[in-house]
């Protein structure tokens, strides 16, 4: 699959502890499956970096290089893998307010999922105002979920594994 990342420059060696580790799903370099979001994002670090326009790297990525514990079912299988795993937020309610509870604890600097530790990859979606409003108290995630349709959020990856990164992610290019 083909994955993209937004910045204000290209990048071919991507460095998972390039940011703080408080960020939505804590430490890693985060890529999106969605080429028209990576370039919003360029355009953003290109404002904030002060350089005429943004560039989208263009990635491909092999999903089956780790096992996935799915979120939002059962969190019991996850002991039974040894290693790297990825952790995948699926399009369910549960899925939902597993990925509204997972985004809070890393904000704080939890990044662990259950028993199973430090998940090597998280595919989840792009925090956007849904976040904020149950962040802030606004609403509780269990009512908001009932409204949002978590297919229509646009999916980021966060690779947190400089291993994972360097044997699994391969520079394609900039999308153009």
């Amino acid at each position: 699959m083909y994955l993209y990342h937004g910045s204000s420059q290209a990048i071919e060696h991507p460095i998972a502890a390039m940011n703080s580790g408080y960020s939505d799903l804590g430490r890693g370099f985060y890529l999106t499956d969605d080429a028209d979001a990576a370039a919003g994002r360029a355009a953003s670090r290109a404002r904030i970096d002060g350089v005429p326009e943004g560039v989208v790297s263009r990635y491909r990525f092999d999903e089956g290089c780790v096992p996935w514990i799915h979120a939002g079912g059962a969190e019991a299988d996850a002991a039974s893998h040894d290693g790297p795993f990825g952790l995948r937020f699926e399009p369910t309610v549960e899925g939902f307010r597993a990925w509204l509870a997972y985004i809070a604890a890393c904000r704080k600097g939890e990044t662990a999922w259950g028993s199973a530790g430090e998940p090597a990859v998280v595919r989840a979606w792009i925090a956007n105002d849904i976040v904020e409003m149950v962040s802030s108290g606004m609403v509780s995630a269990g009512e908001l979920a009932e409204y949002i349709e978590p297919g229509e959020l646009v999916v980021q990856y966060c690779l947190r594994d400089q291993s994972l990164i360097d044997t699994s992610l391969v520079f394609d290019g900039i999308a153009g």
